[in-house]
């Protein structure tokens, strides 16, 4: 009875790379990632104050159809000369995060009407309730305009601007014209660290056409100006460019380096090898005994070599160094390397005959 048996099956599945080493790689990315993201946070981006981002406060588009028209000014104007005091302690305390800010449409089909805003900001709601309080009373008061030969004839607030107040001004001459009696609408609120002056001069419907605006300039506050500053930040493209590259190569040898790693060592382990093996080269040696006590040594394997030394260890040193020579000889002329184990000695014992 013959018995089968089973021939292993070679496995036709690529090896996988171990789990340890992806997990290694993995971190290494992550951890590289992480620190390059913080660095590059911390190093690379630059904060400038730029004043001009100031007309994020102002809207552009005022909402009266009047008025739906390209500004004809505006501007940063300067803290320090704008007589409110507390705005102008705040500025030398918090540059980047107080300015004021204004834009002015005027229609071209109508001289008389004019419209401006006027956005305060402030680094605090303290220091911005302070400048409502001074403008309430500076713009809104009942002799406010006075020495323009304008009269207060009433005062209002603004559907949908808690706190807001309002006023409306016109000639107290008499003209029998509309033109010549134009009516100035204002209105000053204040939502967070903004004051807004919002002022209208209009023939007709002045109060109306103020309270539309300062609605339409409510809803960008309220749409920009949480967390507002002026400070902007830039990433410089050179240095962000070279952070990235050497971010990019780091990863690439973090990332790779687990799986090279064994495979560098598996190469540096079999040069180490091969080197050993050239270096203790064994050859076989035959040593006599010479009348004068030394020591006489060859090697049957490369005829030729054949040394006298006083000592052993002298001997083989003379040996070892008539070997090396003998063989970058061999090797220069191109001569095969005899194999060192061609020679064995050993001892045979021979049968006593009988005499």
């Amino acid at each position: 009875m013959q018995e089968t048996v089973e021939q292993p099956t070679a496995d036709t599945h690529t090896p996988k790379p171990p789990r340890r080493k992806l997990i290694f790689s993995l971190t290494g990315v992550g951890v590289v990632l992480i620190g390059s993201v913080i660095g590059y946070l911390a190093l690379i981006p630059q904060t400038h104050v730029v004043p001009s981002r100031l007309a994020q406060l102002v809207t552009i588009r005022p909402g009266v159809k009047a008025f739906d028209i390209k500004p004809t000014s505006s501007l940063v104007q300067p803290v320090a000369k704008s007589g409110i005091k507390p705005l102008e302690a705040a500025a030398r305390q918090f540059p980047a995060e107080t300015g004021i800010y204004s834009r002015i449409w005027r229609p071209s089909s109508n001289a008389a009407a004019a419209t401006e805003i006027i956005a305060f900001l402030s680094p605090t709601t303290t220091t911005a309730r302070s400048v409502y309080q001074l403008l309430n009373t500076q713009q809104l008061g009942a002799k406010s305009y006075a020495a323009s030969s304008l009269t207060r004839r009433s005062t209002f607030q603004v559907p949908g601007i808690a706190g807001s107040s309002g006023a409306t001004y016109s000639s107290s001459a008499k003209s029998t014209t509309a033109t010549a009696n134009p009516t100035l609408g204002e209105v000053v609120f204040r939502i967070g660290r903004v004051v807004t002056l919002t002022e209208t001069l209009s023939t007709s419907s002045a109060q109306s056409s103020v309270q539309i605006i300062a609605r339409s300039e409510a809803a960008q506050l309220r749409s920009v100006g949480p967390g507002f500053t002026l400070a902007a930040t830039t990433y410089p493209i050179a240095a962000s460019s070279v952070w990235a590259i050497v971010t990019l190569v780091l990863l690439l040898i973090v990332g790779y380096l687990p799986f090279a790693l064994p495979r560098w060592r598996q190469r540096q382990a079999l040069l180490r090898s091969i080197e050993n093996e050239q270096r203790e080269d064994t050859w076989g040696v035959v040593y006599k005994r010479t009348d004068s006590g030394g020591w006489n040594a060859y090697v049957p394997a490369l005829p030729g070599i054949d040394v006298v030394g006083p000592t052993r260890a002298e001997t083989d040193q003379l040996l070892g160094e008539a070997i090396a020579d003998h063989l970058d000889e061999m090797r220069r002329e191109g001569l095969p390397i005899p194999e060192q184990n061609n020679v064995v000695v050993g001892h045979v014992v021979a049968a006593a005959r009988p005499a």
